[in-house]
C-alpha cells in the first residue's frame, strides 16, 4: 500500500494535470484500480488552503477513480510568497494509518502513500458531500453526530495514556512530534492574530471596528486564549486529528468519513472535541440568515449532545475495559475511585472544548480562514451582525466555561445564547 521514500524513482516534483497520468501509471496497485492503459479523466477539486487535491478517474467507467492529494512547498491559500514544508504530507500519511486500524469504516483507505513525492492515493468518496456544504444548504444527515462522536473517542482514547503503555506510546508520539510547520499555523491562527490587528486578519468595516473596541482591549479575554494556547502547546494527551471540522468530514445519511489529518500531532483531547462543536455553531448562526432558518438551527443545536453524549459514552466505556496502561497501575485506585477520577477527568475535557470552541469561533470569525457558511454570505451588513452575534458568544463561551459541572450547563447556555434574535 504505501511506498518508501524515493520508491517512486524521481526526485519531488509538483504534479499536475498533465504529469499525473506517468505518476500514476507507475503505481501498480493504481494502475489496476483505474484500468491499466485506461485514458484518465482528472479534475482539481481541492478548496482547502493547504494542498492540491485531484478526482481522477476512467474516462469511460467514473466508479474507476481514486482521489490524489499532494502537499506543496508553500500555503496554497497565500501563494509562494508563504512558504511551507511538503512533510506535513508525511504527517497525514501516518495518521490516516494510524486512524485506518482504530476506525476503519470511518477514514478513506490508502491505495498508495508516497512521503518523498508528498503524495497520497486513497478512496474517491463520489457518493459523499463535505458535511459544511450540506449543512449550509440546510441539509440533516441523521447519523454524522454520532460517527464524529465515536471517532473522537476511539482515536483519542486508544492514543492517550490512559490506553497505551508508556514506551509504545512514546513511540508513536515520535512519530508526529515534528508536525512543526501545522502546529505553528494553529498557534499563529487560532490563537494570536484574531485578537489583535494584523496583516492576515479578514476584514469587514463593522466587524474590524467591533473587534477593535472589544477584543483588542479585553485582556480578560485576551488572557484566556492564551491560557489554551499554552494548553495547546503543552499537553500531549493524545494523538489528535488536529483540523477536526465540518470541512474534514464528507457525508451522505448513512456514512461518514473523517478527512485531511494533515494537521495530526498529540495534544489536548479536548481541542478536537471543540473544534467539531465550534463548526456546528458557526453553521447554526449562519441560517439566521439561511434558508434552513429556526428548524435547521434547531437540528443542528440537537447535534451537539449527540457528538458528546456519543463521545463520552464510549470513551468512558473504552476506559472501563482498559487494563494497566501508562497512567494507571492495578490497585493504585478503588473502583470507586477510578469512577470518581473518570467522571471530574471529563468534566475538565468539557470545560476546556468549551474554551477551545471560543477560540475556534473567533479566529472562524476575523481570522484568515473563514467558514464558507459565514463568508460566503454576500450581504455585508448582515453578514457582520452574524460575525458580532459569533464573537459575543465566543467572549460569554470563554468567561462562563469554569462554571460547567455537566455537559447540561453548556447545552443550556448555548440554547439561550441562540434564542437571541440576530437579523
Amino acid at each position: 500500500m504505501s511506498a518508501k521514500p524515493g520508491e517512486s524513482g524521481d526526485a519531488y516534483r509538483i504534479l499536475d494535470r498533465t504529469s499525473l497520468p506517468a505518476y500514476l501509471a507507475e503505481i501498480p496497485a493504481v494502475s489496476d484500480l483505474l484500468g491499466p492503459g485506461a485514458e484518465l479523466d482528472i479534475q482539481e477539486i481541492g478548496d482547502g488552503n493547504l494542498n492540491f487535491v485531484y478526482r481522477v478517474s476512467n474516462s469511460s467507467d467514473s466508479s474507476k477513480s481514486v482521489i490524489v492529494k499532494q502537499a506543496v512547498p508553500f500555503l496554497r491559500m497565500a501563494g509562494e510568497d508563504w512558504p511551507l514544508a511538503r512533510d506535513r504530507m508525511r504527517f497525514e500519511i501516518r495518521a490516516l494509518s494510524t486512524q485506518g486500524e482504530l476506525v476503519p469504516n470511518l477514514v478513506p483507505k490508502i491505495y498508495h502513500a508516497d512521503e518523498e513525492m508528498s503524495t497520497v492515493v486513497m478512496q474517491c468518496l463520489d457518493d459523499h458531500i463535505i458535511l459544511r456544504i450540506g449543512m449550509i444548504e440546510g441539509v440533516r444527515y441523521p447519523l454524522v453526530a454520532e460517527h464524529i462522536g465515536h471517532f473522537m473517542a476511539e482515536t483519542l482514547f486508544k492514543t492517550s495514556a490512559w490506553s497505551m503503555g508508556s514506551i509504545e506510546r512514546r513511540e508513536l508520539m515520535n512519530q508526529y512530534t515534528l508536525n512543526t510547520d501545522l502546529c505553528k499555523l494553529t498557534e499563529d491562527f487560532i490563537f494570536t492574530f484574531p485578537y489583535m490587528v494584523h496583516e492576515s486578519n479578514y476584514s469587514n468595516p463593522a466587524t474590524d471596528q467591533w473587534a477593535k473596541e472589544n477584543i483588542h482591549t479585553d485582556y480578560e479575554y485576551k488572557r484566556d486564549v492564551l491560557i489554551f494556547k499554552e494548553l495547546f502547546v503543552a499537553k500531549t494527551e493524545a494523538l489528535l486529528h488536529g483540523d477536526l471540522h465540518s470541512g474534514s468530514i464528507m457525508v451522505n445519511q448513512t456514512e461518514s468519513y473523517v478527512i485531511d489529518p494533515e494537521f495530526a500531532f498529540f495534544g489536548p483531547i479536548s481541542f478536537d472535541v471543540g473544534k467539531v462543536i465550534a463548526n456546528f455553531l458557526l453553521c447554526c448562526t449562519s441560517h439566521y440568515h439561511r434558508s434552513g432558518g429556526a428548524e435547521y438551527r434547531q437540528w443542528l443545536l440537537d447535534q451537539i449532545p449527540v457528538i458528546w453524549n456519543t463521545f463520552e459514552s464510549r470513551f468512558l466505556a473504552l476506559w472501563e475495559q482498559a487494563g494497566e496502561s501508562t497512567m494507571l497501575a492495578n490497585g493504585l485506585l478503588s473502583d470507586d475511585e477510578q469512577s470518581r477520577f473518570r467522571s471530574e477527568f471529563m468534566m475538565n475535557v468539557l470545560r476546556d472544548a468549551a474554551g477551545f470552541a471560543a477560540c475556534s469561533m473567533a479566529r472562524r470569525t476575523i481570522g484568515i480562514a473563514g467558514v464558507a457558511d459565514i463568508r460566503d454570505i454576500e450581504d455585508l451588513e448582515i453578514r457582520s451582525k452574524l460575525e458580532i452575534f459569533n464573537l459575543k458568544f465566543s467572549k460569554r463561551l470563554m468567561a462562563q466555561r469554569k462554571t460547567l459541572k455537566t455537559f447540561d450547563d453548556l447545552a443550556s447556555l448555548i440554547h439561550d445564547n441562540y434564542s437571541t434574535p440576530v437579523l
